[in-house]
């Protein structure tokens, strides 16, 4: 699903993420009710869990893949090889699926994998789960921590690899706007083939301004925004998912696909479900 022009990518993470907010716990028959909503709004791709932590998940995606026909379902692996190789599996009656696998690219907090060790994870972690899934995301785990020009040679192996969207996540929410930005653009400039994938960001909201992040990113090139329903999310939340399609609208200058009307519905079904009321 490569982006055309202006297209912005909505991903949902509100069923994956959303499940690290402390408290919330969400059954089967709750995340097919929410990802009918999501679809019937048009979010383009949504992801539904991680089946290779937690073992309730390869239900929910393998279930919600027999329901969903227009939107993408996703489910989340590490470079681990059974995580990948069980997501794929819990996606095999999705129409369209997509598998998101993620490496740790600050290699300040590995024990001592040298570069080439992390860049040949890369590599083969994406060429398995490309075996399975023409569509691909990889996400360059505490990618705005990492050392820029390994950040952006992991991304090259990524692309070089299969990999059809890259995500680069601020995990931790520690960045400001104008810092963010910044961080983008030599990503853009410095990856040879960076154009050759749709570029996203997954921005927590740690300082309060994964919303800001993420609109701010469109400008530096990113035609995917990851967000979650009313923001729920690890933490302080992810970029709430209303407010990204309200900053998208109110810009102007970026197609998107979302029948608006559906919004305050989800919001009030995942309120329902979760206990926690949407902030103001």
């Amino acid at each position: 699903m490569l982006a055309t022009n202006n297209k912005i990518v909505i991903f949902d993470t509100t069923m994956r993420d959303g499940e690290l907010t402390p408290g919330v716990k969400m059954n089967l028959q709750e995340k097919i009710g929410i990802a009918q909503l999501l679809e019937q709004m048009g979010v383009d791709a949504i992801e539904v869990g991680y089946p290779g932590r937690y073992e309730k998940d390869f239900e929910e995606i393998f279930e919600i893949s027999k329901v969903i026909k227009t939107s993408t379902i996703c489910g989340l692996a590490s470079s681990d090889r059974e995580e990948i190789i069980t997501v794929a599996q819990a996606l095999a009656p999705a129409a369209k699926a997509r598998i998101h696998t993620y490496t740790n690219v600050n290699l300040s907090n590995q024990s001592r994998q040298s570069e080439a060790e992390v860049l040949a994870v890369i590599k083969d972690s994406i060429s398995l789960a490309r075996n399975y899934c023409d569509d691909v995301e990889w996400s360059a785990f505490d990618a705005t921590r990492s050392e820029l020009d390994f950040l952006c040679k992991s991304i090259e192996v990524a692309i070089n690899s299969g990999a059809t969207t890259i995500s680069i996540p601020d995990s931790l929410g520690l960045m400001l706007p104008e810092q963010f930005a910044q961080f983008l653009e030599n990503i853009f400039n410095k990856v040879i083939h960076i154009n050759d994938a749709i570029v996203s960001v997954h921005c927590h909201d740690d300082l309060g301004m994964a919303v800001e992040n993420s609109l701010t990113a469109l400008t530096c090139g990113v035609r995917q925004i990851e967000c979650a329903i009313n923001g729920l999310g690890a933490r302080k939340g992810n970029a709430d998912l209303e407010k990204i399609v309200q900053g998208v609208l109110n810009d102007g200058e970026f197609q998107i696909e979302i029948d608006t009307s559906l919004i305050s519905i989800a919001s009030e079904l995942v309120a329902q479900i979760t206990g926690i009321e949407k902030e103001k």
